[in-house]
């Protein structure tokens, strides 16, 4: 559906959606993916350009007198935290706005960064490992209980990747890694003949799975006045974390009825 300018409208909208859709996956507040599908759809100069956003969905709409409305729907069922992905996007989007790219680029340049993979499983896997590392010592863990919980990040990298292959997401993935996790964190302390803090291996186990992000963005969403995706997001925080709480006591409960 064009105008006499030979504007795709069609194209547009699924432009600006598809914008939508890699930020709000990517972890982006609901407010920032409003505004940046507005700036995309106020670039048509219709009547009527209308954006609702929530973290499971997004609803956009562009009318006139002079066209038929459309109005796409889209539902998002992954989300994940990728600020370069969030970057990228509204790159484009500022550049399309001023007229530096045209439409088809844009829609092109889109599906390009949403295919984008920037970083490897190997590299996403050192950053877990990571993580795990740098929090022990940070907490005052020792040399052997910091190489524990390096072990233990290496095993949570693996349980992360096994359980995103056979379709675990969400709470129910960080409480059965939590579980696993913690049991071996407690297995290598207690065989390993050295004094140890058993507290240190977990805490520096359980960090890559504690929903800091998305407390954060729930907070901006809710400040920003839209109560219905910051509490939702905070829903999602509070099941994702109270899933860690619940999985370290069953590990430690296991731990002890097995050994």
């Amino acid at each position: 559906m064009c105008n006499e300018t030979g504007v795709d409208y069609m194209l547009l909208v699924d432009t600006a959606v598809l914008a939508g859709e890699i930020m709000l996956e990517s972890g982006a507040e609901a407010y920032r993916v409003e505004d940046t599908i507005s700036h995309f759809l106020k670039t048509a100069h219709l009547k009527h350009a209308q954006v609702f956003v929530t973290m499971t969905g997004i609803i956009a709409t562009l009318s006139d007198p002079s066209i038929e409305a459309i109005t796409v729907v889209r539902r998002v069922s992954k989300r994940s935290t990728n600020l370069n992905k969030i970057y990228l996007v509204n790159d484009v989007s500022r550049k399309f706005a001023g007229q530096e790219l045209g439409l088809k680029e844009a829609f092109s340049e889109l599906k390009q960064i949403r295919r984008k993979e920037q970083y490897s499983l190997a590299i996403k896997s050192g950053g877990i490992v990571l993580t795990s590392t740098f929090f022990c010592m940070l907490l005052g863990g020792s040399l052997y209980e910091i190489i524990i919980a390096a072990i233990v990040g290496t095993f949570l990298a693996f349980l992360m990747w096994a359980g995103r292959k056979i379709g675990l997401q969400g709470f129910l993935l960080d409480g059965v890694n939590t579980v696993l996790v913690v049991f071996a964190s407690m297995v290598l302390c207690y065989f390993i003949h050295i004094p140890l803090r058993n507290d240190m291996v977990i805490i520096g186990g359980i960090m890559p799975m504690v929903p800091g992000v998305a407390i954060t963005n729930a907070i901006r969403d809710t400040l920003q006045g839209d109560y219905v995706s910051g509490g939702a997001r905070m829903m999602e925080a509070c099941m994702e974390a109270a899933s860690i709480a619940f999985g370290a006591c069953i590990g430690i409960l296991l731990f002890h009825k097995i050994v």
